[in-house]
Order: C-alpha cells, then structure tokens, then sequence
C-alpha cells in the first residue's frame, strides 16, 4: 500500500463508504475508554474524583466494571454511518464550489474550509448523538441505562428541542474537522516534501478521491500514520474548551433551564480558573493517536480486500 507499484484500480465510491463506517466503528471501541475519562473530568459533578488518568481507569473499572469503560458507545455507533454520509457528501460540495475544475490539488485554505463547513452541517446529527452519549456517561456508577432510555427521558423533559441542547458549542468544535484536514494534508504533503515525492492530483475533491492520491503518492503506512496522529492532536487542541463548555451543557440537570453558551463559558472561568477549558485533554490527546491509527488501517485492510 502507498507504493509507486501499488495498483491502480480505484474502488467504488460505496465500498469506500462502507469501509470507513466499519473503520470508524474500529476506532471508535478503541478510544471509549478515553473517552469516558474525558466525559469525567469535564463534569462537574465528578470534579476532584480522578487524580490522573491510570487512577480514573482504576476507579472505574473497579466501581463498574468492563461495561462502565464504554458507557455510552451505542450512541456515536448508531450514528457513524449518518455522520460519514453528512461529511463525505458536504466535503466534497464545498471543495467543488471552490475549484469546479478536476484534478487541480486544493490549497490548505480550501482544505480547512471545506472540512470546517462539513463539520458544521455534521453538527446537526452529532450534536443529539453527543448528549446521549454524554448523558450516559456523566450518570453516577450504579446506573448504566439504555439508549433508549435515556433519549426518551429527554424528549420528555425537552422534546425534540431537548436533544440539541449544546448545538452552539457543538457547531463550534466540529469547526475542528478544517484544522483536522488541514493538518493531516499539510503533514501529507510535508513528508512527500522530504521524500522528493511528486504531487497526485485527485480526480475528484471528495475525501475519497483525496485519500486515494495519498494511497498512491508513495507514502508509506508509518507516515501516513503519524499524519493522522497529528491531525487529531492539533484539531483537539486547537477546539478543545469548547468540548468542555458542550460537556456542562449536555450534563447538566434536564428539568433546569438550558444556559447559553456564554453563560457557561463565563461561570465555569470565574469559578474554577482558565484551566478548566482543558480540563480531560490529556485523555482525549492520548485517545486521538491509537484511534485515528486503528481507523486508518482498518479502512485500508477494508478497501483492499473489498474492492
């Protein structure tokens, strides 16, 4: 894979798709975990219970089990394939209204506009899918309810309103899929820069069509690898209070009247000092690598034997 020699043979658009919903689901069992841990330091109501991220594991694992490192996993997994669909079509709708014409290589810019307007419009789908998880998460130990469950109890309290509770901070940190692009590419084309490598123009500006250049530019897997860690650490950092503030909102008590944003953003300064807007980063960074490295090999196993 990523040889000069590698064959060219492309595959189908829906075998991509499908590859990369499987992919996703791969990555997305092995960072729940640090994903958990995340949700923990973000929530109030946990504050002052995990002194590091080894004791957090600890304390859960022995407080509830195996099943209380994944709780909440159902959520983002029912919805991988409704999120791909939103990212991988809006992708390409804003990459072809900056540059009609195929097989021109996009500039970083258009890249990172073009990746932050689909994570916006992705929003809209992650942002219910995220309370619910968050939801579950955020409970106390010896409760472990259902999917279900828990989206009922809030369309019951809240309607349909009730599950885009946080949709402000959430538009905000899907911004993060244009730094995510942005970085994965510019790190891309850094190593090809190295290598003396010369530039595959995609046929088309789909993230498909992108990432089948890069399979085919020379690149090998450890590189394409570490472009994909650093695109994930960089697009956390760079959104990551905004995770914090969504985090408060969604898990906050469903009977009290939603705070703004603003609200949220100035309480929780004035009360706990600026470092509450990192508060979980070090657990999302550490899940970032091992994820992003996990879906990517995943996709290319899958594409390969698929297509």
């Amino acid at each position: 894979m990523g040889e000069n020699n590698a064959s060219t043979k492309t595959p189908s658009p829906s075998i991509d798709f499908v590859a990369g919903v499987i992919a996703g689901a791969a990555g997305l069992i092995v960072g729940q975990p640090f994903d958990v841990v995340k949700v923990r330091y973000q929530t109030p109501s946990f504050n002052g219970k995990y002194t590091s991220i080894h004791q957090a594991f600890r304390a859960i694992l022995r407080e509830e089990g195996i099943r209380g490192m994944f709780k909440g996993v159902m959520s983002p997994m029912a919805g991988i394939a409704g999120v791909n669909g939103i990212v991988f079509s809006s992708y390409q709708f804003f990459m072809n209204a900056q540059i009609p014409k195929e097989g021109v290589n996009p500039t970083l810019g258009q890249i990172c506009l073009a990746g932050a307007g689909s994570g916006v419009l992705a929003a809209t789908l992650t942002c219910p899918i995220e309370l619910i998880k968050i939801r579950q998460q955020s409970l106390p130990p010896n409760l472990n309810p259902n999917v279900f469950t828990v989206t009922l109890g809030i369309l019951r309290n809240g309607g349909l309103r009730g599950l885009y509770r946080g949709y402000s901070a959430t538009v905000i940190r899907e911004l993060a899929y244009g730094p995510y692009f942005w970085a994965y590419e510019a790190s891309c084309r850094f190593f090809k820069w190295r290598r003396h490598l010369p530039e595959q123009p995609p046929h088309g500006h789909g993230l498909i069509d992108e990432a089948e250049a890069e399979l085919h530019s020379g690149l090998n897997w450890a590189e394409l690898m570490a472009a994909g860690g650093v695109a994930g650490v960089i697009a956390w950092a760079i959104t990551f209070p905004f995770d914090v503030w969504k985090t408060r909102m969604q898990s906050a008590d469903e009977s009290a009247k939603p705070l703004s944003l603003r609200r949220v953003m100035v309480d929780s300064v004035r009360q706990e000092g600026w470092r509450v807007m990192f508060r979980g980063l070090w657990p999302c960074l550490v899940r970032a690598i091992p994820a992003n490295m996990v879906t990517f090999l995943a996709f290319e196993t899958l594409v390969a034997h698929m297509a």
